[in-house]
């Protein structure tokens, strides 16, 4: 296992398209439509190349019609714990319409099984799913739930940090980022030049990349987040005080 601390090293490793996030198993293996398995092979998340590159036009393309002003006021007055408050306001957001009980609790379960894993419940959470994000493609319904569930459980411990902390969003980005680390796997044989010399990876080993202490939460190059605006801004909007009635 090789882990990277420095800004320059994890900036140059998270550029490397060689370098893609870890999911067991590995290359990912895909099922019939509307399973976990088939969720995970269709999303842009564990993709390369072009593939990748196809996919997450499409995801910067939803995210980009989200109105950010918009989706904080939603933030603020969506009642539930906070990845119900991510999960509603968002999907609002998107165009998606009200998540009822039923469907938050199918995205959760999604989001508990996204990074590897067998579960009848899940594939079930997907079918159930799958008709809500109104459209009749597949990729794009698959994708639309893959930005809910990425954005379910980083943004609620965003808003958990800053709510315990200063209670300013950019001020926990700074100091107390809820993502410290980042998993990588090579999915070829690399000799990586680091600040400290040269490094030869094996195709399936494993990378660990510290990003919190050097302030690359939301990830650089190809995969940074491209959603970074969207959580900022439902963290906000979730931690605001409520209004209350005059």
């Amino acid at each position: 296992m090789v882990t990277l601390t420095s800004r320059a090293d994890i900036e140059a490793a998270l550029a490397d398209p060689r370098l893609v996030p870890v999911l067991v198993p590995l290359p990912v293996q895909s099922g019939p439509e509307g399973t976990m398995a088939w969720l995970r092979a269709t999303v842009a998340r564990f993709t390369h190349g072009e593939v990748h590159a196809r996919r997450r036009a499409f995801v910067e393309a939803e995210l980009a019609r989200v109105d950010v002003d918009g989706l904080r006021r939603l933030a603020a007055g969506t009642l539930g714990d906070d990845r119900t408050r991510v999960l509603r306001a968002l999907a609002g957001a998107m165009g998606l319409g009200a998540l009822d009980d039923a469907a938050v609790e199918a995205l959760c379960t999604v989001a508990d099984n996204y990074f590897g894993g067998e579960n009848p419940a899940a594939d079930k959470a997907v079918r159930m799913l799958l008709p809500l994000m109104r459209t009749d493609d597949p990729e794009q319904a698959a994708n639309r739930i893959g930005i809910l569930i990425q954005a379910c459980d980083a943004t609620a411990a965003l808003i958990a940090a800053t709510r315990d902390g200063s209670g300013d969003v950019h001020t926990t980005l700074r100091t107390a980022p809820p993502v410290q680390v980042m998993r990588r796997i090579a999915v070829a044989d690399l000799v990586v030049e680091l600040e400290v010399g040269t490094i030869e990876i094996p195709e399936g080993a494993p990378v660990i990349l510290e990003v919190g202490p050097v302030g690359l939460t939301f990830g650089h190059g190809p995969r940074v987040c491209p959603g970074r605006a969207l959580a900022v801004a439902l963290a906000e909007g979730a931690v605001e005080p409520p209004v209350l009635p005059a």
